[in-house]
C-alpha cells in the first residue's frame, strides 16, 4: 500500500508533464511553463502584490505567490519575468514543497522526483550532480550555514531544470523546502553573472 502511495504522490507531481522532454518549455508546473504569460494565470494586481526587490540587478523581478485555489501540488510557485515586459513572460518558475524541520522527507522526495526527471529529460545531452552547496550569496544567508543539495538537467542550449532541498540554517529562519524548478540559459547567466553582484 505505501508503494502504492508513493506512485500515486510522485504522479501528481508530473500530471502536467509530457513523457520526453526535449525543451525546457515543454515542462508544466502546476499548467505553467516557461514562455508563457504569467497573465495567464495570475491577476496584474497578484503579480506586483507578490513581487520582490532583492536582486541587485534590475533584469528580472522575483515572484513568490503561496497556497492559491489553483496549486495542487506545490505550497507555493515563485517565477521571474523581465522586469520592464508587460506580458510578464516567464523566465524562470519553481514550485515548492514545504517541509517545516522534516529535512529527511525532503531528500526523500527529491531522490524520487530526480529518477521521474531522469526520465521525462530522457534526451537531453547532460545531467549534472548532485552537489551539497553552501552558497550565502544564493540563498541570501550571511553565516554561510544554510545547506542547498541540488541536482540540475542541462539542455544543449543551455537551459536547465533543477530539483533542489534548502536546508535553511536557523539564523536565517527560513522554511526548509524542496524546489523544482525551470529557467531559461538567459536567465541562468543573470543569476551567476548579475543578480547579486
Amino acid at each position: 500500500m505505501k508503494k502504492l502511495l508513493g506512485i500515486l504522490v510522485l504522479c501528481l507531481l508530473f500530471i502536467s508533464a509530457p513523457s520526453r522532454a526535449d525543451d525546457i518549455s515543454e515542462f508544466e508546473i502546476e499548467g505553467i511553463s516557461i514562455g508563457d504569460s504569467a497573465l495567464d494565470f495570475f491577476t496584474e494586481g497578484q503579480i506586483k502584490d507578490n513581487s520582490f526587490d532583492y536582486y541587485n540587478d534590475k533584469l528580472f523581478t522575483p515572484v513568490q505567490t503561496e497556497h492559491l485555489p489553483f496549486f495542487n501540488t506545490y505550497d507555493g510557485i515563485d517565477f521571474d519575468f523581465k522586469t520592464n515586459d508587460k506580458d510578464y513572460i516567464i523566465h524562470a518558475l519553481y514550485g515548492r514543497i514545504n517541509y517545516q524541520e522534516n529535512i529527511k522527507d525532503c531528500y526523500e522526495k527529491m531522490d524520487e522526483i530526480v529518477l521521474e526527471m531522469s526520465d521525462t529529460f530522457k534526451n537531453i545531452a547532460k545531467k549534472g550532480k548532485k552537489d551539497i552547496e553552501r552558497d550565502p550569496g544564493y540563498t541570501g544567508d550571511p553565516t554561510g550555514k544554510t545547506i542547498v543539495t541540488r541536482l540540475s538537467f542541462w539542455f544543449d542550449n543551455d537551459d536547465r531544470a533543477s530539483i533542489s532541498c534548502y536546508d535553511y540554517s536557523e539564523e536565517h529562519g527560513g522554511l526548509d523546502n524542496l524546489t523544482v524548478g525551470v529557467e531559461t540559459k538567459e536567465h541562468n547567466n543573470f543569476l551567476l553573472e548579475k543578480a547579486y553582484k
